[in-house]
């Protein structure tokens, strides 16, 4: 049978959320889904039982069932909130043992052959024992996630939806779900419990018939325990494996109840990065004894937690101060229209309220447990808190300090529409994304209720003038200002308040591209102190943080705003976005930059008729990049400078990306153009893009046209030929189409 290292199971913790004292029973760790079981006996003895369930005989066969079976090691959700890179998908991994080198991931686009890579690969050198990571894949239509262990391989295939930006990912390795244990009596009738293999049995035999241990037992003279113990010559590298996990006793953490509503609320004001949760049961006699029932688990397991920890991370952890209203508060009810009876209202530290939920805390615990997730309560405190700065007419430094948690793109609230059961109950029961060709079975939670979040009617025009005085003043700064760069940044990728707050993606205003000068103008020094600050940074900084980097954010901001276009947008709106990709083509920013103007332009020259300019900048372009030598070997340079690859994954995707470009150009020609210059620059640009991705049947029928408006006809003839011959993958339509270009070549009609 496959090693199963029990040690590592075996860390568990009981703790009891109904009663203070241990009560004899059957008890299950749900660590990592081990469903390991621990019995507590009448005798006061125990068992911990690893594999339990029902059996049944078959003649001479004792056939045991297993409680670990679980059809897949992972479980996916989908988001669309991600802001991920050009033809990427965003994928967040959690779990323990995210690096194992057994998983592997795959893409896979239509019928072709997928491609697999291993999680250590996609993740490159980390820290191992984190768990959680995150990084980026190509868009395609399928992902596959696999795996493999002892030979043995799981593949699970996936439908990714075009409409998810995000892949989150929870791997739950099950260890003994493989586990087909069969038992049966040797020639000894001693009972063998093996696998089907018949490998590494367990022989059983009762338990009065157990040998008794030696009577007469030698003791050892001395027994000491020594930390760090070697010897002359030892091999310390190993002496990992000889460290076990020890549970440190829970602290003796107090939260401190108040006897009355204004009391909580003064207390809660003196630490402003928490919460007031207001538990409101009047007519429910027992309600006080609930909620200190409540109050004795909450300590218990904050407590709990913080034991587990380094250092004081009590305020990770303690999240929420809790008061017990009762019939004297049912003025403060009525006054904030509180209807439900019970119910559980979440306050933020000056007294406003957050949030409502039916029924009382001790049917809502699970919202407020140490695991569970405030980050929705600290997006809706952020907007109250902007809210009351905007009407107090506060200075801009202090709505500056008033946009930073609402301009963190990390942050993963989602206040409007309210959640889901799903969404806001952090369990495995969350991921309910199915892979397309296996079933994943998810069992149902007891009915939960629905926290409400108070809304709040931020005035657009209030608040768009408030940003542009914040722009217009910053833009005198001799240096950087950090938070006004942290906002900026998050801003422009359309990922900033005004999106927490509007859920609206929007083309870029007048205050917008002044904040993207303003970035410009600074970028070697944010560049510099981004550096600098993440390599001091033991742990993460929004400013430091990888996808904050004004490196990568300000070009795949610009790139991302661009998508936004449409026929419909003003000539001057193309002209400002040309204006910035030019600023920063001359920065060197952004390798994806420079193809993207050109298609940018492309889209400007067709709706404005400017021919003339499109065709002379991609001329100079093409000239410098190449200078009369070979494509490839030009290509190569650029893809092994540092920082061309950073956006593409391979060499492959560089190249073509080029091709594809001097393809698009040398088409507009095609459709656009009757110049004889311009058609000659066009076949070069052509002909060069089939030496970077020789026999493509695109690029050779766009050269056939570019032939034959040169006067080529022959030449024009044969190369379409050529791009008919190598039409085979193309679809149908584009086929026919080519047919009827030769077709037309050959009569004159062309």
């Amino acid at each position: 049978m496959k090693k199963i290292f029990i040690g590592s199971l075996l860390f568990l913790a009981v703790i009891s959320y109904s009663q203070n004292k241990f009560q004899k029973g059957s008890y299950i760790s749900t660590t990592q889904g081990q469903n390991i079981k621990l019995n507590l006996k009448e005798d006061n003895k125990y068992e911990l039982v690893i594999f339990y369930g029902d059996y049944e005989t078959q003649n001479d066969t004792l056939k045991l069932g297993n409680n670990n079976t679980r059809n897949n090691d992972f479980m996916v959700a989908f988001s669309p909130d991600a802001n991920p890179g050009l033809g990427k998908v965003k994928v967040k991994l959690m779990g323990n043992s995210v690096y194992y080198y057994g998983i592997y991931l795959g893409t896979q686009s239509g019928n072709s052959e997928p491609t697999f890579k291993t999680i250590s690969e996609l993740v490159g050198n980390s820290d191992f024992d984190k768990t959680e990571s995150e990084f980026e894949i190509n868009r395609s239509d399928y992902f596959y996630l696999v795996r493999e262990e002892a030979g043995e391989s799981t593949l699970n295939k996936y439908a990714l939806p075009r409409t998810a930006n995000e892949i989150q990912i929870q791997y739950n390795p099950n260890y003994l779900g493989n586990v087909q244990l069969q038992g049966f009596f040797n020639e000894k009738n001693e009972l063998v419990v093996a696998e089907k293999s018949k490998r590494n049995p367990l022989i059983f035999i009762e338990e009065s018939k157990v040998p008794k241990a030696l009577e007469s037992e030698v003791k050892p003279v001395e027994t000491t325990n020594k930390k760090n113990w070697t010897y002359a010559g030892k091999d310390t590298s190993l002496d990992y494996l000889g460290v076990d996990s020890v549970a440190t006793p829970a602290t003796n953490f107090k939260l401190h109840i108040q006897d009355n509503l204004q009391k909580a609320i003064d207390v809660t004001k003196k630490t402003p990065e928490k919460f007031l949760v207001i538990s409101y049961d009047p007519d429910n006699k027992n309600a006080k004894s609930e909620f200190d029932e409540f109050i004795k688990n909450q300590e218990y397991s904050i407590g709990t937690y913080i034991s587990y920890e380094y250092g004081d991370k009590t305020k990770g952890y303690d999240k929420y101060n809790f008061y017990n209203a009762t019939a004297k508060d049912k003025s403060w009810v009525a006054k904030n229209k509180i209807s439900d009876n019970p119910s559980t209202v979440v306050l933020d530290s000056e007294g406003m309220i957050l949030s409502k939920t039916k029924g009382s805390i001790s049917s809502n615990q699970y919202l407020f447990d140490v695991y569970s997730s405030s980050e929705n309560l600290q997006g809706v405190r952020a907007i109250s808190n902007l809210d009351k700065a905007l009407n107090s007419k506060a200075k801009d430094a202090e709505i500056l300090k008033k946009l930073l948690p609402l301009s963190d793109s990390n942050a993963s609230w989602s206040i409007d529409p309210p959640l889901s059961v799903t969404e806001k109950y952090p369990s495995n029961q969350e991921m309910i994304v199915v892979p397309v060709d296996t079933t994943v079975v998810v069992s149902d939670y007891y009915e939960q209720n629905e926290m409400v979040y108070t809304k709040f009617n931020i005035d657009k025009k209030k608040l768009q003038s408030s940003w542009e005085s914040l722009v217009k003043n910053h833009s005198k700064d001799a240096k950087p200002n950090v938070d006004f760069v942290k906002v900026a940044l998050s801003e422009i990728q359309n990922r900033g308040f005004y999106y927490q707050i509007y859920k609206e993606e929007k083309l870029y205003d007048e205050t917008n591209f002044n904040a993207i000068d303003y970035l410009l103008k600074h970028y070697d020094a944010i560049l510099k102190e981004q550096q600098t600050q993440a390599s001091l940074n033991e742990g993460v900084d929004l400013y430091s943080d990888s996808y904050n980097k004004i490196e990568w954010v300000l070009p795949n901001a610009i790139l991302t705003n661009s998508y936004l276009i449409t026929p419909e947008t003003s000539t001057e709106y193309q002209k400002r976005v040309l204006e910035v990709y030019k600023k920063m083509i001359e920065k060197g920013i952004g390798s994806r930059l420079t193809t993207q103007y050109f298609t940018t332009l492309e889209s400007f020259a067709r709706s404005t008729n400017s021919e003339k300019e499109y065709v002379s900048e991609y001329d100079n372009f093409f000239n410098k990049i190449f200078k009369g030598t070979n494509e490839i070997e030009a290509l190569d340079e650029l893809f092994s400078a540092a920082g061309q690859s950073e956006y593409y994954n391979d060499w492959l995707g560089f190249k073509i990306s080029y091709a594809t470009a001097s393809n698009q150009a040398a088409w507009f020609v095609v459709e656009k153009s009757t110049n004889p210059e311009s058609i000659k620059k066009a076949i070069k640009w052509s002909e060069s893009s089939l030496r970077i991705e020789k026999n493509s049947p695109y690029y050779l029928d766009t050269l056939a046209q570019l032939y034959y408006k040169n006067g080529e006809k022959q030449k024009a003839i044969s190369t379409q030929e050529q791009a008919i011959k190598h039409a085979d993958e193309i679809d149908e339509t584009t086929k026919q189409e080519m047919e009827i270009v030769l077709e037309k070549m050959k009569n004159g009609t062309y």
